[in-house]
């Protein structure tokens, strides 16, 4: 396995157990919920590596919490596999959501540093 699919992976496995545990073990925190995911976007987001790796990675994370949020969530009368299309569709927004809040952090961080040089 090379160093990107480990860290794809990492990816994937991050946004699903986030997904489980927010519709499971913190169900209680309902949009709290969102502070968790958040930290673990910034998390991600932090990580040393290119722009695009780390937009791939911030990608996945956010469509795999996403998707697997509303799938382990879903308690609906129709076939899940029916859900899948919207379910996706859901994913890929909070594909993009992950993607900012990973960038605005690196963005914080660049400048805090930037700020410590110039003392």
């Amino acid at each position: 396995m090379t160093r990107w699919t480990g860290q794809w992976l990492v990816a994937a496995i991050a946004g699903l157990v986030s997904g489980w545990l927010a519709t499971h073990a913190l169900a209680f925190l309902t949009w709290g919920n969102t502070l968790v995911w958040l930290a673990a976007t910034v998390t991600l987001g932090l990580r040393r590596g290119t722009r695009r790796a780390t937009t791939l990675h911030l990608g996945v994370y956010g469509f795999v919490t996403g998707l697997s949020f509303m799938c382990f969530g879903y308690a609906g009368v129709q076939p899940l596999v029916t859900r899948l299309i919207p379910f996706a569709i859901i994913g890929l927004v909070c594909a993009v959501g992950a993607i900012a809040a990973g960038f605005v952090a690196q963005h914080v961080r660049a400048m805090s540093s930037r700020r410590e040089t110039t003392r």
